[in-house]
């Protein structure tokens, strides 16, 4: 069984259409919504879907406090009961035919505990849909290649097949007080344990990213300085913890592109 994980706060105006592209997914999986206390009617609208489709679960609200994207993709992973993983946010939806390529991915590779995929992009304003940071099909042995040429798209967790019992055999869960990077440092995390990320062919994609909603639970960013600073010292203690001299190449190399980027840059008025 495949478990979709989908954080969501606030999300009254796209929840629907995320949860209809998961109620007609066929097959063995479940859908994980995770209210992070919305104050719209998010929640309800989830709760309209889990009564048509009984794989959908709707959890989060009960907890009483705002976890953020990290605490609420860890409730999920603390429900999930599949042999997969993979992530979704409410904003996006996944592909008709979603199912169908999550069940190719499954059989690519007895031994892979990560398996990525490719993705669309769909932009509003434009109304144009297309492939974007696609790589080619192939098994990335990520310690053995250059930071510069490591798969697009690596740092991202919803354009994975993740295997449940390798998470939880190493205890990979999301660092909840991050409010920049927590993919990055989950994806790390997985990778120092297995660096192999598995790639299906270039045109195989399930999940489409719609760019209409400023608001989403994991693209809400602040000029934060504190925030962008625990990102540097989460890497930074990665790289401590690491024995692995590649590992840390890459992930010095990563430090160095975000205190070069113009979000930092801007945040520390450089």
């Amino acid at each position: 069984m495949i478990s979709v994980i989908v954080p969501f706060w606030n999300s009254e105006k796209w929840i629907g259409r995320c949860c209809e592209s998961l109620i007609r997914q066929p097959g063995d999986m479940e859908f994980i919504l995770v209210d992070d206390q919305s104050t719209d009617e998010g929640y309800d609208i989830a709760c309209d879907y889990a009564n048509k489709d009984q794989r959908i679960t709707v959890t989060g609200n009960q907890f009483g406090n705002k976890k953020g994207v990290s605490g609420a993709r860890n409730v999920g992973l603390d429900f999930a009961n599949g042999e997969w993983i993979t992530f979704l946010d409410a904003d996006d939806e996944l592909v008709p035919e979603a199912s169908e390529v999550f069940e190719r991915m499954m059989h690519l590779d007895g031994t892979a505990n990560i398996i990525q995929a490719n993705h669309l992009r769909h932009y509003e304003k434009t109304g144009h849909t297309k492939l974007k940071y696609a790589n080619e099909r192939g098994i990335y042995q990520l310690c053995d290649m250059p930071f510069s040429i490591w798969p697009k798209c690596w740092c991202m967790v919803w354009n994975k097949l993740i295997r449940k019992s390798f998470l939880d055999d190493y205890n990979i869960r999301f660092v909840e007080a991050l409010q920049y990077g927590e993919d990055e440092i989950f994806n790390l995390e997985m990778l120092a344990c297995d660096d192999r990320l598995f790639h299906t062919k270039r045109e195989t994609v399930t999940v489409m990213r719609n760019f209409d909603n400023k608001q989403s639970l994991s693209r809400i960013k602040t000029l934060d300085q504190e925030g962008l600073v625990a990102q540097s010292r989460a890497l930074e203690d990665f790289m401590l913890r690491t024995d692995d001299k590649k590992m840390r190449s890459a992930v010095y190399q990563i430090l160095a592109e975000h205190w070069n980027s113009g979000r930092y840059r801007e945040a520390f008025e450089l």
